[in-house]
């Protein structure tokens, strides 16, 4: 296998296609849980052709995964130009599901609601900013699971 069919690989294990909503969130803790060192992140959307949300984790590329998450805003605009996009997922690895100042600023700012998931609490909130550019009926079914 050539270096490019290795890295294709390797994106298509971070993409996890799933029937439900509550199966979605389940994907999202499951994929949280997994490091408690440091906050994990990535992005909720739906494939319209197939009926399926769409979870793929991203790389933290924060320089304190442990305190923060930061996503290559490239893999963001990547993710938002093939599927529906939903919110932007992270865990807090200290604390409650609660936004921070920060990811309040940060939800703001892109206009993507932020889903997190609470290590401590096993708890998902989803904080969503007053103006958004996602897609709210998909949206509106995932909070009717939490």
């Amino acid at each position: 296998m050539g270096v490019s069919q290795e890295l294709t690989a390797l994106v298509m294990e971070q993409i996890h296609h799933i029937k439900t909503p509550r199966r979605a969130l389940n994907k999202i803790k499951e994929l949280c849980e997994k490091n408690l060192r440091q906050e994990i992140c990535g992005f909720l959307g739906f494939r319209e052709e197939t009926g399926e949300y769409i979870v793929k984790q991203e790389s933290n590329v924060s320089p304190e995964p442990s305190s923060y998450f930061l996503i290559d805003p490239l893999a963001y605009l990547l993710f938002k130009e093939q599927y529906k996009f939903i919110a932007i997922f992270h865990s807090h690895i200290v604390g409650t599901e609660e936004p921070s100042e920060f990811d309040i600023k940060m939800a703001d700012n892109c206009c993507q609601p932020f889903l997190i998931y609470s290590l401590n609490t096993q708890k998902i909130n989803i904080y969503q900013p007053q103006t958004v550019e996602c897609d709210v009926n998909k949206l509106d079914r995932i909070k009717a699971v939490q």
